[in-house]
This record gives structure tokens, sequence and C-alpha cells, in this order.
């Protein structure tokens, strides 16, 4: 069994027979009813993803293709960058870092970052002997993007393929593939210079909604089939689809008999007790093999729930031993054995269990299952509390205003800063220290975020993330997350704008980036999506505090004001 869900509550029995009376899972699969509106985004259902697995077993031509894909990627390259944002990246990056990526294939690196610093560890990955040219030679780069307006990839392309002509690769649109929707910007950009592109459902139809591209669509069954070889594909599809069971032509008395045993359906009434007992609030607490999945969770549920100052918060990382102490405005989905310490026995806590998978095939399977059942989940949960899950309106809200600040005319604006180093507030910890008084006096603090754009790989940020964990969990006690721009703001943003209510955000934005190590790569589109949120935040009437940073070498000066911070408050 790949996965099995251990849950009780009050409510849970009467949110599942609401489910199986209404036959939801019948309206998801005829795309009809209740749950067709509710998936609706500009008149399109996008409901592909439910019996996409089913329908592409249906189709051995197709699933060939993907594999005939993969082959072609995998002679000619040892590297494949795969650049995109939100729900075109969020598979990669959670496949690559749960080390289910590479095996014989290529090396697959996901690049969903604006920061000159991010493409120079691609960079620094892929002439990893010093000779940048010979290793474009044997690199790749697909660009993907699951909507209409994300430019990110359009950027990343143009400065990959100068680069590329620039050293003398020989055909160099060879080195380039674009997966994405008809008439995007990244299909105007292909289209222009003639790069190839392929769909990214298998039947070329598009209605996926990019977080639930997983793991129906090519964003995982290309780096999937990649990472197995030929024919490896059809196994872990088989396996995955033998407990999912959605398809096509399932008849009521299957279906209520799916509803009545699936762990993700009995997940969905589980979350919609929880919310109906006033917590919408879920640390996922996950062990080490499977941690990397967690963001990829976060964003399918905020993503698509966070509307309208409703959803269900997703929490990482947190500090479970202090979790006691929080307002009981939280559950705890345990995933095996959990990341270390035991949750607190009288908090709502359910448990999830997977197959450990033997090998990378075993794993993918347990992978894609746990994927397709966090889209049922995320859907049904949607259906229960009447929430549209489909579209992204804050996300839409921050790129408009990131567009027109990248696109005017000179410098860009930078507002006035509520915390600035090394110059600016004298005191930067008690400017933080009163936000949060003044948070807590009008009771405002749910959680505290902190959103820093820039480069996740650079190490000047863990101390500075480690505070902030600090200051929330043991003094503030409250959860806290912890996220990177630009690359959260395609996920976690709509919730952070348009969910629940109570977030203390602290944007912290860097003027001096590293600059690009070859071709030309500004940071201008960086900064202007950090100031892009700041606007959309204030325009919701959420506005985050901003912290300015001259460069990354301050990040020990933020660390600082955050330990201070939590000593002030702590008085």
């Amino acid at each position: 069994m790949l996965a099995a869900l251990d849950a009780e509550a009050p409510g849970l029995d009467a949110a599942l027979r609401r489910l199986r009376d209404e036959d939801a899972l019948g309206q998801l699969l005829e795309r009809r009813g209740r749950v067709a509106e509710l998936a609706t985004e500009a008149g399109d259902v996008k409901l592909a993803w439910a019996d996409g697995v089913a329908r592409g077993l249906a189709d051995p031509a197709a699933l060939a293709g993907v594999d005939e894909v993969a082959a072609a990627l995998a002679a000619g390259s040892a590297h494949v960058i795969w650049a995109g944002m939100g729900g075109s990246v969020g598979t990669v990056h959670a496949l690559h870092g749960a080390g289910l990526l590479g095996g014989a294939g290529p090396a697959v690196h996901p690049l969903d970052s604006t920061d000159p610093g991010a493409l120079n560890r691609v960079l620094a990955a892929i002439s990893a002997g010093g000779d940048l040219a010979a290793g474009l030679a044997r690199t790749a780069m697909v660009g993907v993007s699951m909507g209409m307006t994300s430019e990110e990839p359009v950027t990343h392309l143009e400065w990959f393929d100068a680069l590329l002509r620039a050293h003398g690769v020989d055909r160099p649109e060879r080195h380039v593939m674009v997966m994405t929707l008809p008439g995007s910007s990244l299909d105007q950009f292909a289209e222009a210079r003639g790069m190839r592109r392929v769909d990214i459902q298998l039947d070329g139809e598009s209605h996926t909604p990019g977080r639930m591209s997983a793991p129906a669509t090519r964003v995982f069954l290309l780096p999937a089939a990649l990472a197995l070889g030929p024919g490896g594909l059809r196994g872990v599809l088989e396996r995955c689809q033998a407990e999912a069971c959605l398809g096509p032509g399932l008849d009521p008395a299957a279906r209520d008999a799916l509803a009545a045993r699936d762990p993700f359906v009995r997940l969905a009434a589980w979350l919609d007790a929880q919310l109906a007992a006033g917590r919408d609030m879920l640390l996922l607490d996950l062990p080490e093999r499977w941690r990397a999945l967690g963001p990829w969770v976060e964003q399918v549920v905020e993503e698509s729930l966070g509307k309208g100052g409703r959803g269900l918060l997703v929490f990482l990382g947190q500090d479970l031993a202090a979790a006691a102490a929080w307002p009981d405005r939280y559950a705890v989905l345990r995933v095996d054995e959990g990341g270390g310490a035991a949750p607190d026995p009288a908090r709502p806590v359910a448990a999830l269990r997977l197959d450990g998978g033997a090998d990378r095939a075993g794993r993918l399977a347990v992978a894609a299952r746990f994927f397709l059942g966090w889209d049922l989940a995320v859907a049904l949960l949607g259906y229960l509390q009447g929430i549209t899950f489909a579209g992204q309106p804050a996300v839409e809200s921050y790129k408009r205003h990131a567009r027109e600040l990248r696109l005017a005319a000179g410098p860009l604006p930078e507002p006035a800063a509520d915390l600035a180093f090394p110059d600016g507030s004298s005191d930067p910890a008690s400017a933080l220290a009163g936000a949060v008084r003044a948070a807590r006096a009008g009771d405002r603090l749910a959680y505290l975020d902190l959103t820093i754009n820039a480069d996740p790989d650079e190490p000047a940020w863990r101390p500075v993330r480690a505070e902030a964990l600090r200051l929330g969990n043991r003094v503030l006690r409250r959860p806290v997350k912890l996220r990177w721009g630009p690359r959260d703001y395609h996920s976690t943003e709509q919730s952070e704008t348009d969910g629940p209510p109570g977030v203390l955000s602290l944007r912290v934005l860097v003027r001096r980036t590293e600059p690009v190590a070859a071709g030309e790569y500004t940071p201008r589109f960086l900064h202007a999506q950090a100031l892009g949120t700041v606007r959309a935040m204030r325009e919701a009437g959420r506005p985050p505090l901003l912290a300015v940073l001259d460069a990354p070498a301050d990040a020990e000066r933020l660390a600082a004001a955050l330990r201070r911070a939590g000593e002030l408050v702590g008085d």
C-alpha cells in the first residue's frame, strides 16, 4: 500500500458522509455540479488532473512520446536546467530534493529565481571543470509556464540562448525546449525564435492548474522519465493508479466505495472537521526522506484555498516541542515517524503512512500517489468549504504590480524601509518589537512570516531564518513561515494576501546582489517582484514590514535585530 491514513475527529464522519451522499467524486470525474463550478477559472474547468493518470495509461503512444523526449534530452545533455515558477517547477524541486532525480539520466537543476546569484549556482554546476563553453554544449534548458503571464522563464531562456550563441555552441536551438499554454508569454517568445514546443498535458489540452500538474502532466512525467530510463514510467503510473482508482467510467457504486476507503478523501474530511473547530493551521511533520515534498503541499493547499479571508495555512519545520504553548488554532499531520519531537498529544493529530519504496521507481510511485492524493484532498476540501479552488487572483495582482515596475522608465522606486541596514533606522529591533506589540494589541498576530527576496542557496541567510523561527515559535508562541522570493510569490503569496488573517510579514530586499558570472542578467526583475508584493499586500490591507539591506553581508545584523526584538517583546 502506497498511502494510508489514521485520522479521527468530531465531524469527520459527517463530512465523509456528505462527500459520499453528494457523489463528490462523480462530480469531479464527470466535470459537473458544484465541484466543476469551484474548479472553473475564466470559463475553463480545470479538472484534467483528476483522471489524467488513467488517461495516460490508456494512451501508450503518449507515454512512449514522453520517453522519446527524455531519451533525446539524455542523449545530448549531462545537465538539464528546468526553468519555471510556481507549479511549473515545484514538482521538480520536490523530486530533486527527495533524491528521486538523477539516476542514470542527466542532472536536473530547478531554476525559479531572478536573482543573478541563483544563475551563478547553475553555471557553477554545469561547468564544474571551469570550461563554460564545454558545459553549455552538454546542457539543455526546459522552460515551463503553466500560466499565461509568467515571464521569469522567458528571461531565463533569453539569458541561456544568448550564452549558447556567445560561446559558439553548435545548433543552439537544440539545447532549448518549451512547455507552456498556447498564447502565453512563454509561448509567444518560443514561437518567435523557432524553439521546440511540447504540450504540458499528454492529450494536448490545457485544463490543469500548475499547482496540480503532478503526476499526470509532463511536469512530473518528463523528469521522472529522465530518472528512470526507457519504459520505467508506466510501472510508476500503474502502481499509483492501482490505489488512486480515479478514472473515466467509474460507476456510482465504485465511486462510493472509493470515497469510503481512500485515505486522501478521509484527509479532506478530517481537515474540514478541523476548520469547523476553528483550526485553520496545519503543521506538516515530515521525515527527512520526504521533507522536500513539504513546499509542494504548502503551495497546492494555500494557492488553491487561500481566498476571501479563508483557507488553510500549512507550516513546515516548526518547533513541535514549543507548539504545546500555542493557541488552539492548529492541527498536526505527521507523515510516518515525522521529523523528531512528538506533537502534543492533546492537539488533533493525524498520521499519514507512506510506503518507503525499495528503489527509485518505487519511491517515485509513492510520490505520484502523494501528489495525486493531495490534489484530490484539496479539491474536496474546497468543495466542503465552498471555496473556489481554481485561480490565483492575489498572485496575478502581484504580477501586475511587478510588471508595471519593471517596465517603467528610470530606476525602480524604493519605498521607505521599516528596518534598514546598515543605515536608516537607528534601532531596527525596537521597530520590529513595536510592530509585534501593535499586532498583539489588535489581536492581529496569528503567525509570523519572513520572506527573503534573494538566492536561497546563499549561506548568509541561515542565521536570519533560525532567529525568525525562534522568535515566532518560542517567544511569540506562533507558527512561522520561512519563504523565498520570488519562488514563493507564485505559490503561498495567494494565501498571505487573501487567506486567513493575522499575518505579520517581514519582507527583506537586498539592494546589491551578486552579479551574474556570464552573460547579461540584471536584478531589476528581482527587485520589481519584491516591491510588487509589497504594493499588492498594502492594496489588500495587509501591509508588510520592509527590511532593506545593502548586501547579503548585512544578514548578520538582521539576525541580531530579530534576536534583540525577541528580548524586547519578552521583557
